[in-house]
């Protein structure tokens, strides 16, 4: 029996409890696999992308790349989509780790968000994320001017919400961000699939079924990693 229990929850979104990835608009606009390959790995980077989670707007990192392509209508309208079009990069919740989600909160274990988010698209559609009313609180990098795994979203959380980190645990599906977290004291889990997160949730005293639900993998070649 753990000396610490664990009595709240923090959670990514991207990856975790939104099926995130920009193929989603991408294959819509882009059909020729390589032609989409090399717009996602050498355009609209991660990197570039980053840059919108720690708070600069579409429209601003736009300008970074359109004048490179001043003669080529459809590569500058390819770089505009990513704003004008960014809803069409989430698919939908990933039901399986919503459902874990609810139940924590039906058994009265207070969670948090903690996400990398693009300024511009926050909040997402409460329509097709109801979940996002479960959280007491959700701490917005772009919101904040820092990312994950920078510690100071970290101590934003804490500070914010009062949870203790060795009575808390995190979730998210970048080690990357999971060391860090782990550095703060949190009971820091690598999300893969709902069942396996489940699962390790049980064994740390959690009050879940053992029921299983079933994974929704993406049908999509993973170009870019999920925010």
């Amino acid at each position: 029996m753990r000396a610490k229990p664990i009595t709240r929850g923090a959670w990514d979104f991207g990856g975790v409890l939104i099926d995130w990835n920009a193929e989603y608009l991408y294959r819509k606009m882009i059909p020729d696999e390589k032609e989409r390959h090399f717009f996602l790995t050498q355009v609209c980077t991660l990197d570039w992308h980053y840059l919108h989670d720690a708070g600069v707007s579409f429209e601003e990192n736009a300008q970074k790349l359109l004048p490179r392509y001043a003669n080529d209508p459809r590569m500058q309208s390819l770089i505009r989509a990513w704003g004008e079009r960014y809803d069409e990069m989430n698919r939908g919740p990933i039901q399986g780790a919503v459902d874990i989600l609810t139940e924590l909160c039906g058994a009265g274990i207070k969670n948090y968000g903690i996400t990398n988010w693009p300024k511009g698209s926050w909040p997402p559609p409460k329509g097709r994320f109801p979940f996002l009313s479960l959280f007491e609180d959700i701490v917005v990098s772009s919101s904040e001017g820092v990312t994950k795994p920078n510690p100071k979203i970290f101590e934003i959380l804490i500070e914010r919400t009062g949870a203790d980190p060795l009575h808390t645990f995190f979730v998210d599906d970048k080690q990357k961000n999971v060391d860090a977290a782990a550095e703060f004291g949190f009971t820091a889990l690598l999300f893969t699939t709902p069942e396996a997160l489940r699962s390790e949730l049980i064994e740390l005293g959690l009050p879940l079924s053992k029921r299983t639900q079933r994974c929704q993998p993406s049908s999509l070649p993973t170009t870019i990693i999920k925010t």
